[in-house]
């Protein structure tokens, strides 16, 4: 057996060394310096897995975290049988499925899209923490880089998996000791991986990485011991390893053979004239769809809003304040939820959830002042089916953990929530550093994000519904602040729809969250000197209802915003792109200028930047006068 594994290993780097030059791209030096590793997991008996089935919930999970060593993962799948092994000929190419990292959705077999450095050690987690809710004996297996090491967030991970007791999660570390910019002693010493995962609780050990029957031996045993402990294989290896001058060569992580290079390498590596493959090219990609409007956002005004009695608009309440509560109830419904926060359960009201019932509790994961593991982990429990929500404050969890959010949870489409609270200046006294003013800008601008910014607490408890139940990213923005109640207990919201709550004819103000109280305060202060203002809720920033908002300012004749945020970027930017494509007119933005906020009481602030009623009421009577 350990002859064949040999040659599979070889026929690995055979094809890397093959794909890179094909691809004129690409990380040769890391690739071939794990094939040793992915031989003994795909081949030699270690990992469950079936390329007929490759979504079959009895497999075994992979998660290459190091995505830069894209080629040895595909050459290992190909050569399983997951895919043609001719297909790893369109490497990097437009219209391939092997792209330059790996994609989860695009190629069977790959669990996880990785890429970003330092979070595929937190997507195992989640991986294993939702097998284990699960009651399932499948093992989660992780290949790290040692430069990947330098990141912080394979720390934050590693006390997580300790603390969490995941004994069915393994980390491989590729212990090459070269990075792009040369030795990692040199660049910024990791020092002891062995000694520094014995230190954060884990099972370590030392393996030679290129001894594929000790590989065999030593991961089937850490799969079968579940002590109580994760596992940390640290495979001590060399970059390059196969390629006579690129071994130990810093300078071939990145940099593809060039014809007369894949030649000699192919020379080194023996291989022979039924290993050689053909260029390959792609089909081309299918044509960019049209965004289509919603089916909600078509449907207009269709639906007259519901809103609170007198009485209960009296009781304000935070937005934040429904956020555990449905979760709980979300639950209850038989939905799978998981819920994780950063060590501020208390004040997101995620704690709620834990504290329901025993069950909830395992489905809660407090990851401590880590909001990038965080999200990694609601990542890795995403992929295991779980609907996972997260909690922070909004400056940390969107602004702190937002590669996160991109790479990990977007890019892959992933079915997690962001549901931080505490945004916008009603922090009040915590200052700028901790006022988020700049949430929606980052949330809008990703692809798959949706974006709900509830103005009240059923319109937050509906937000949080709604989120789990449209598979993909959703961010729904909560705040601090109590406020009155604007909306009936029965009210129905939709994705995709803004809410006409007052209609009128001279100007149309369009706002969300915190605004939509100060809106409606300021159509009160005009409608007193005669101006009559059509308020919206714009309750969806993405999907916008540009088709509610479109057909309003047509009708009167401008708009004015308004955002308990940055003008740029947020609800007003959102609103002034749709009418520029189909209706233009004067338009004025009520938020935040371009500065930081301050500490005070909100009143204070929302006066003091001219983010009230007051400042409503002055825009409405700029932008008329502008018709």
């Amino acid at each position: 057996m350990a002859d064949n594994l040999i040659k599979i290993a070889n026929d690995l780097r055979i094809d890397i060394v093959q794909m890179l030059a094909e691809a004129g791209s690409g990380h040769p030096g890391g690739s071939l310096s794990s094939a040793d590793i992915l031989t003994a997991l795909y081949f030699g008996g270690v990992l469950e897995h079936d390329p007929a089935h490759p979504a079959s919930p009895e497999r075994d999970r992979f998660v290459l975290a190091k995505g830069h060593a894209a080629p040895a993962l595909y050459a290992a799948l190909a050569n399983a049988g997951y895919f043609p092994r001719e297909e790893l000929m369109t490497l990097r190419k437009l219209g391939a499925r092997l792209q330059g990292h790996p994609d989860c959705k695009l190629v069977p077999g790959v669990e996880a899209s990785t890429g970003s450095l330092g979070q595929g050690l937190s997507i195992a987690c989640g991986l294993a923490a939702g097998l284990r809710i699960d009651g399932s004996d499948r093992a989660v297996f992780a290949l790290l880089g040692d430069g990947e090491c330098q990141e912080g967030q394979v720390w934050e991970a590693a006390m997580f998996a300790a603390h969490n007791g995941l004994d069915n999660l393994v980390a491989i570390v590729d212990r090459n000791h070269l990075q792009i910019d040369g030795n990692t002693a040199d660049v910024c010493d990791p020092g002891d991986l062995h000694g520094k995962f014995a230190a954060f609780g884990w099972d370590a050990v030392v393996v030679d990485g290129h001894d594929v029957s000790a590989l065999v031996e030593v991961l089937g045993a850490c799969k079968a011991n579940r002590s109580g402990k994760p596992h940390a294989v640290i495979a001590e290896t060399v970059k390059g390893k196969g390629v006579s001058f690129m071994e130990n060569q810093a300078g071939w992580h990145g940099k593809a053979p060039k014809p007369e290079e894949l030649a000699r390498a192919l020379q080194d590596l023996g291989a022979s004239a039924d290993r050689i493959l053909a260029p390959m090219k792609p089909d081309a990609p299918a044509p960019l769809a049209v965004q289509a409007e919603s089916a909600a956002a078509s449907a207009a005004a269709a639906k007259l809003p519901k809103f609170a009695d007198a009485e209960t608009a009296a009781q304000k309440k935070a937005t934040r304040a429904g956020y555990g509560d449905t979760l709980v109830a979300l639950a209850d419904e038989g939905v799978p939820i998981v819920a994780l926060d950063a060590d501020l359960s208390g004040s997101t009201t995620t704690g709620k959830f834990a504290a329901a019932k025993p069950e909830y509790a395992q489905r809660f994961f407090n990851a401590g002042i880590a909001e990038q593991n965080m999200v990694g982990v609601a990542a890795g429990l995403a992929l295991s089916g779980k609907v996972a929500f997260t909690g922070s404050f909004a400056v940390f969890g969107t602004g702190r953990a937002y590669d996160q959010i991109r790479n990990t949870v977007c890019y892959a489409n992933l079915n997690v929530k962001i549901a931080p609270t505490h945004a916008g200046i009603s922090v009040g006294p915590d200052g700028g550093s901790h006022q988020m003013l700049e949430d929606m800008t980052l949330m809008r601008g990703l692809p798959n994000m949706r974006v709900l910014v509830p103005a009240d607490y059923e319109a937050a408890k509906a937000a949080i519904r709604i989120a789990a139940e449209t598979p993909g990213p959703v961010y729904v923005r909560m705040g601090r602040e109590s406020v009155p109640q604007v909306y009936a207990s029965d009210m129905a919201f939709e994705l995709g729809r803004a809410y006409v709550l007052r209609e009128g004819s001279d100007a149309t103000v369009v706002a969300c969250g915190l605004e939509v109280k100060e809106a409606l305060e300021a159509a009160d202060i005009l409608s007193k000197q005669g101006i009559s203002i059509e308020i919206i809720d714009a309750f969806s920033v993405k999907p916008l209802d540009s088709a509610t908002i479109c057909a309003s300012a047509r009708k009167t004749g401008c708009v004015v915003t308004a955002e308990e945020h940055s003008v740029v970027g947020g609800l007003g930017s959102a609103v002034a792109e749709a009418l520029a494509t189909t209706c233009p007119m004067p338009i004025e933005f009520v938020g935040m200028d371009d500065r930081f906020g301050k500490s005070g009481a909100y009143k204070e602030l929302a006066e003091y930047f001219h983010m009230d009623a007051t400042a409503i009421v002055e825009a409405v009577k700029r932008v008329i006068a502008r018709k």
